[in-house]
């Protein structure tokens, strides 16, 4: 029942929107998808009208162009929001529906109930456009306001006068009641879905502006000193340099500020992939698992603290999974250089090794050392911004953090295991992603 639901809403959803087309607001979606709706049924109501007149009446050419020429109109509404031009759509949508309650509601009684249909469309012209376009609907709704006037006040009609029996006047109340009433109540229920989606969109970017403001203070503080401290420490060792005449001390000094100078380096390159990771869109593409994990580990491999770590990754060669590919190799790069970095030189053997699991719901990869490892107490800090859980650490304290933001953008997650002095283990779980 839910899948043959599903299926129907596809359908509708392509016929109004266009198969492969998409809509990135979600209140334009809900608009085009509610304007295309109003269509459909205006022409459903016109063709069931239509049959009537045939079985009824002798129907006329003048007649059936009254009928007809809303119809055309009517999927020519529909054709447009195929377009993606859904204020178009909504043009042609608007002066159609309101046309055509006015050339129904004029050949029938006014006891006959179909004024509800006027309510409905002044209502529609409020729905189907956003604030920006308000002057639109208060137009269309004073040209629905005229028609009704027109319809009950001037006793003409383009369609041959219906008359009706008591009966039949009391079973068109009940007809045109009971399309308008869940008529009325989808666009009320549109309006506080979108308020309510609102609100909450709202609540969320106020937590996101706090988490920012938050994060700011202590980037700006932690920042400064970690930027500074290398280019001071550098200008000590070039004035050691500058006053000594030992070849051999002079070399060790060089390659201090070398160690400095890459220490900056990973710490300016920290900072941008943090501000990668906040401005751009997740992208999504087929990727090699094996082939990435390779990659990143010829770009870490030739460090000197990498030179004696065995690295295994038992992922299959065919294995791709649909994810974004430069958020990957964050995650990938700052997890395999935190193995590398805190690797325990006084074992014999080291290893880093790598272990995925896939399943119906997405893929779980795990990064294995025998390195240092770390304290309980500090399993949930060493994903805070700045956090160094070593106080000898070379590192900028955002690598893991920039870990955690990478995934939450992935809707993923990462969890940690790890004994002092004999290892850890970083699982990240990602969610299958769909074209």
């Amino acid at each position: 029942m839910k899948l043959s639901c599903a299926n129907f809403k596809k359908t509708i959803r392509d016929l109004i929107i266009g198969e492969g087309n998409y809509i990135e607001s979600r209140g334009q979606y809900k608009r085009a998808m509610l304007s295309g709706q109003f269509a459909l049924m205006a022409m459903l109501i016109l063709i069931i009208y239509l049959l009537i007149e045939i079985i009824i009446r002798n129907v006329t050419p003048l007649i059936a162009m009254v009928y007809v020429v809303p119809l055309f109109l009517l999927s020519y509404s529909i054709r447009y929001h195929r377009k993606g031009e859904h204020c178009t759509a909504n043009y042609f949508l608007l002066p159609t529906i309101n046309i055509v309650v006015y050339l129904l509601a004029s050949s029938e009684s006014p006891n006959s109930g179909a004024f509800i249909y006027f309510l409905l469309t002044s209502m529609a012209s409020f729905v189907v456009f956003d604030y920006n376009m308000r002057l639109w609907s208060i137009l269309f709704a004073a040209f629905t306001y005229t028609l009704f006037v027109f319809a009950y006040f001037i006793d003409f009609s383009f369609l041959p006068k219906r008359d009706y029996t008591q009966d039949e006047l009391l079973l068109n109340v009940i007809i045109n009641f009971s399309i308008g009433l869940p008529t009325g109540a989808m666009m009320v229920y549109l309006l506080i879905n979108l308020n309510y989606y609102n609100d909450m969109q709202l609540v969320q970017n106020n937590k996101l502006l706090m988490k920012a403001n938050n994060e700011l203070d202590r980037f700006v503080y932690s920042t400064s000193h970690d930027l500074r401290a290398p280019l001071t420490s550098l200008l000590g060792l070039i004035n050691i340099i500058d006053n000594s005449h030992d070849k051999t001390e002079s070399a060790r000094y060089l390659s201090m500020m070398r160690d400095r100078v890459a220490s900056l380096d990973k710490f300016i390159k920290d900072i941008t992939d943090y501000s990668r990771n906040n401005r751009l869109h997740v992208g999504k593409e087929n990727i090699n698992l094996a082939n990435l994990v390779n990659e990143v580990w010829e770009t870490l491999h030739y460090a000197p603290e990498a030179q004696h770590i065995h690295f295994e990754s038992d992922i299959p060669s065919d294995l791709e999974v649909l994810s974004d590919r430069s958020r990957l190799t964050i995650i990938l790069s700052n997890l395999i250089s935190n193995a590398i970095r805190y690797h325990d030189k006084g074992k014999d053997t080291r290893f880093i090794r790598l272990h995925v699991l896939t399943t119906d719901f997405g893929f779980y990869l795990k990064v294995e050392d025998n390195g240092q490892g770390i304290s309980p107490e500090y399993h949930q800090r060493v994903f805070d911004m700045f956090y160094r859980a070593n106080e000898k650490s070379q590192g900028s304290g955002l690598g893991l953090y920039i870990v955690k933001e990478t995934l939450d953008k992935l809707s993923g997650s990462i969890h940690l295991e790890s004994t002092l002095g004999i290892g850890s283990t970083f699982t990240v779980r990602l969610p299958v992603r769909t074209n």
